[in-house]
């Protein structure tokens, strides 16, 4: 499988406080959703919501 080189040696950016950046938690969150089953799928859009609101 060939994977998009525009994103293959990008790193995750971390907050000070230890979380993941907002941009790439979403954008990780989305990568997941397109790889995974449907059920896991709607738990991580639901998980996505979550994260978001809490910032």
């Amino acid at each position: 499988m060939k994977e998009n080189s525009n994103h293959n040696s990008r790193s995750l950016k971390w907050e000070s406080n230890g979380e993941l950046a907002q941009n790439d938690l979403s954008e990780l969150i989305e990568r997941l959703r397109n790889v995974e089953s449907e059920d896991t799928s709607s738990e991580l859009s639901r998980l996505g919501t979550k994260s978001n609101t809490i910032n």
